[in-house]
């Protein structure tokens, strides 16, 4: 099976200061209190690392190289490329490279095929190694409440941004998700530099359609060096790394209650969320 992707440039970190004015100082979890998996984030400080192919968006890290968009003459460098890079593996071995060869030369006349191949290949890939933490920039969606707080039921815990980028081995890399209408169009190369490879990661992990935009989401990105165990996906955190809790419009009063009094414990500040009379706005005032 044809790879030349690497994942390992994530071993790196590869933050960028930069975007210090878009991300804000707290980032926010929506989660469901009756979800056993969910309440394991504020019971055990855990936070779960998904793997991209848990993800609900089938787009979602799934950009792959495009190579219906290569003229002829950059089908053959890219062969040239790739055979250059794989010559290694058959010093004395002529013949078998030249098999190799002829066989590279016949799946890329095939190029449907070969794209499915390098695509079934790279996620797999990055399915098995990689894991993201999801957030979103904002406690007051509405669609977001909806969607992972339980139609409001549930809760939103709000982190401080730098010491979850900082702190406990949790992420390589960081960024704010970037919306387009346009599906992103990525060359294949085989030698790519380190900027160019850092520029096709974090379009591959950080675009997703438009129509996502009200997510306004911010994710930390993992790479583990051999696929993870699920447990091994697992991050525990200091209580310090909370910043406060929001609790649904129409939380029940049991798990408000529950809430509340681990909060208190932990040192949590928690607030109410409500409907602004007369707009379709969420706020919220602290409780506890």
């Amino acid at each position: 099976m044809y790879q030349s992707y690497n994942l390992q440039f994530c071993y790196v970190s590869v933050y960028n200061p930069s975007m210090s004015n878009e991300i804000p100082q707290i980032v926010y979890k929506y989660r469901d209190w009756n979800n056993q998996f969910h309440k394991n984030i504020l019971l055990h400080n855990e936070i779960y690392l998904a793997s991209p192919g848990a993800f609900n968006d089938p787009f979602d890290c799934k950009i792959p190289r495009n190579f219906h968009s290569l003229t002829q003459e950059d089908r053959e460098q890219f062969k040239q490329d790739l055979a250059t890079k794989e010559r290694h593996k058959f010093v004395g071995k002529e013949v078998e490279f030249n098999d190799h060869l002829k066989n590279l030369s016949a799946r890329m006349d095939n190029i449907d095929s070969f794209q499915k191949e390098d695509e079934e290949s790279y996620f797999k890939q990055m399915n098995a190694h990689y894991g993201i933490f999801s957030l979103s920039r904002i406690f007051d969606g509405i669609l977001l409440w909806s969607q992972y707080g339980a139609n409001h039921t549930g809760f939103c815990i709000g982190f401080w941004e730098e010491k979850l980028r900082t702190s406990y081995g949790l992420c390589n890399r960081t960024g704010c998700v970037s919306y387009r209408q346009k599906f992103p169009d990525i060359k294949p190369k085989i030698k790519e530099d380190e900027e160019e490879k850092l520029s096709r990661i974090h379009i591959q992990t950080t675009t997703k359609s438009i129509e996502w935009k009200y997510e306004k989401e911010y994710r930390l990105l993992k790479a583990f060096e051999t696929s993870p165990l699920p447990f091994e996906r697992c991050v525990y955190v200091d209580n310090d790394v909370f910043s406060n809790v929001t609790l649904g419009i129409n939380i029940s009063d049991r798990n408000s209650k529950e809430i509340t009094q681990i909060c208190k414990q932990k040192g949590i500040p928690v607030y109410q969320a409500k409907k602004v009379p007369f707009k379709f706005e969420i706020e919220r005032e602290q409780i506890a």
